[in-house]
């Protein structure tokens, strides 16, 4: 197998991010200066392989605190440009600088109102005469062995892109709190999010007992509450203590079959509060000192509300 196209490929995108560097952090810094000013939110538009090159950078806008649509250049010619408002910062992508249908928008753009910003690979090109702010993209080849397929110059719009939204980010103060409102979905937005009583199992299915209550009753209950933990409660059902399976064995190893549950449980066991956030819960029971992998939870007078197992954070997750 022919390995020289590897090679060229990753060489000349390896080139064209080196000239980048050089050249582009001014106009990219400015791009960010044009957006943080502006009260509208990003329009990124584009056609073919550049227009999927704005999709990803739209996306990537979106959700590092940057609000961002994607406007397919094509259809915004036909009413689709109903979503661009006055105050918006209009970003074009484009390798050539030419194409027709991003040049037809601009009539429309300057009635509207926006500031135009280009991604361009000719800085040269007619568009980029048209627009307020052009970061070059320039490369000498795509690296395909036809030097026709866009590769060197989607991966370089690509990286400006990503460049863009990490400087947004970062003058936005756009933090984990923030990122994990706008992903609800992912394993940080759900740990951040969440609380124990958005994930725990509710109080009638976990097992409570008396301290009095016997060896043979504290197996029954496991077994018929198979969560891993009984909790022993008083008369207010406020949690005394916690029996785990792992107390159970070893009483059984001891042969302390005559022991009440008073004797087996822990008396001090971990609680934790219905809002308590997930992320702090998993924090607690990952604990090096005193790993635990199910929880109870209480309200403020020590009543039992439900139980967290481990098994209940991850299954909060994608």
């Amino acid at each position: 197998m022919n390995n020289e196209p590897f090679h060229k490929l990753l060489d000349e995108v390896e080139q064209a991010l080196e000239r980048f560097r050089g050249v582009a952090e001014k106009p990219v810094r400015a791009a960010a200066d044009l957006i943080l000013q502006s009260k509208g939110k990003v329009v990124v538009t584009g056609v073919g392989k550049s227009g999927i090159i704005g999709h990803k950078t739209q996306a990537t806008l979106a959700s590092t605190g940057t609000p961002a649509v994607f406007l397919n250049a094509a259809e915004a010619l036909h009413g689709d440009m109903g979503v661009v408002c006055e105050g918006d910062v209009v970003l074009m992508v484009s390798n050539s600088g030419e194409t027709g249908e991003l040049l037809r928008m601009l009539p429309s753009l300057r009635t509207i109102g926006v500031t135009t910003i280009g991604l361009l690979g000719k800085p040269e090109s007619t568009l980029a005469g048209h627009l307020d702010l052009v970061v070059p993209l320039e490369i000498r080849e795509e690296g395909d062995t036809l030097n026709l397929a866009p590769m060197c110059s989607t991966a370089l719009a690509l990286v400006a892109g990503d460049c863009l939204a990490a400087i947004l980010q970062a003058e936005r103060g756009f933090g984990e709190e923030e990122f994990a409102v706008l992903h609800p979905g992912g394993s940080l937005g759900r740990r951040l999010l969440l609380s124990a009583q958005d994930v725990m199992q509710p109080r009638q299915r976990v097992a409570g007992l008396a301290g009095s209550a016997s060896f043979h009753e504290v197996v029954t209950a496991l077994t018929k509450y198979p969560l891993g933990l009984v909790c022993v409660l008083d008369d207010g059902d406020r949690i005394l203590g916690v029996i785990s399976d792992g107390d159970v064995r070893r009483a059984v190893m001891e042969r302390r079959y005559e022991d009440s549950a008073r004797l087996m449980m822990t008396t001090t066991p971990v609680i934790v509060a219905a809002d308590e956030r997930l992320s702090r819960v998993l924090e607690i029971m990952e604990n090096p000192g005193r790993r635990i992998y199910a929880v109870p939870v209480a309200d403020a007078e020590g009543r039992l509300q439900g139980l967290v197992r481990m098994h209940d954070l991850l299954g909060s997750e994608d």
